[in-house]
């Protein structure tokens, strides 16, 4: 589309409709270009959409919210809220204000007591290993191990950013904590646990600088800022999804769902055309850039040869 001045907008297409892409879409529609956004299923937000159980409702209400993978919102956290501060919801107010912040953390064990955390703020650096081991205390590991971890984390926290990048990426977690030599509880819970729980990553496989600070900034919300928790106050599609959706339609951003990617044409320019599927028709989908946000999974499928010598 031609501007006032004669310059014509960069189109670009966005392909996938979770997070990733609108995260794109609403970056890019705000700075002007021409948005447009192709998801494979009925409705936008991906893995993080809220999901109706059939038959929950009753009495007039609607099917209750089944909801997939991580629903809370650490303190540290500060892209993502900020897109949140850019969605209105309502009257005066953003999709930012459905975020609560949590009072207890429960952390479930099978057969056991789950662990109960609240907020502290610590002051001097006794607090802080005071605070480290009230967190580890209590959950089955030996005093020994617990204090042996809490030094790791120490050690992070004392090292230099050149440290972190050069040695510290290149040593996996499990054998940083030396997880190897130490009790099934401790491999449990501070080795696999925290890791999968928390970080998302196998601690074998998972770099120390990676598993680590990541950790670390989780630990210090939990710490510092009265709870490193924050949850949505709603179903998510509800609070978040849908008024995003709807924000960046009002925007310009043109939705395209039940589009499936079959394949990507490129030339010495990089990609010149997407083939997609419609309704069960063959469509070439044109765009002046692409920004692909599909599942890793997905993706995987679509790489071909001619693809990969565009990353060289």
């Amino acid at each position: 589309m031609p501007s006032q001045s004669g310059w014509r907008s960069l189109d670009i297409g966005v392909i996938g409709g979770g997070i990733g892409g609108l995260s794109a879409a609403h970056e890019l529609i705000e700075r002007g270009f021409e948005v447009s956004v192709y998801e494979s299923k009925s409705v936008f937000g991906g893995k993080a959409r809220s999901l109706s159980v059939p038959n929950t409702g009753t009495d007039g209400r609607k099917d209750l919210a089944g909801e997939h993978g991580f629903r809370f919102f650490p303190a540290f956290y500060r892209h993502l809220p900020d897109t949140m501060m850019r969605i209105p919801y309502a009257a005066n107010v953003s999709v930012f204000n459905n975020l609560i912040h949590a009072t207890r953390i429960h952390v479930a064990r099978a057969g056991k007591p789950p662990v109960i955390l609240t907020a502290r703020i610590p002051q001097d650096i006794e607090d802080w290993a005071v605070s480290f081991k009230e967190i580890f205390t209590g959950i089955g590991v030996p005093d020994d191990e617990v204090l042996y971890f809490v030094d790791r984390l120490f050690t992070l926290l004392t090292t230099c950013p050149e440290r972190r990048l050069a040695e510290y990426e290149q040593i996996p977690w499990w054998t940083f904590i030396d997880a190897a030599s130490r009790s099934a509880d401790y491999q449990t819970l501070l080795g696999k646990g925290l890791t999968r729980s928390l970080v998302a990553v196998r601690a074998q496989e998972g770099s120390t600088r990676t598993v680590g600070y990541t950790l670390l900034q989780l630990l210090f919300g939990l710490l510092t800022y009265g709870g490193f928790d924050r949850l949505l106050s709603g179903p998510t599609s509800d609070v978040w999804l849908n008024p995003w959706v709807s924000y960046l339609r009002q925007r310009g951003v043109d939705f395209q769902s039940g589009t499936v990617i079959r394949s990507f044409q490129t030339s010495r320019g990089g990609v010149s055309s997407v083939t997609a599927e419609m309704d069960g028709q063959s469509r070439q989908i044109s765009a002046d850039y692409y920004v692909c946000a599909l599942p890793v999974e997905i993706m995987t499928g679509l790489l071909d040869n001619s693809l990969k010598s565009l990353a060289g």
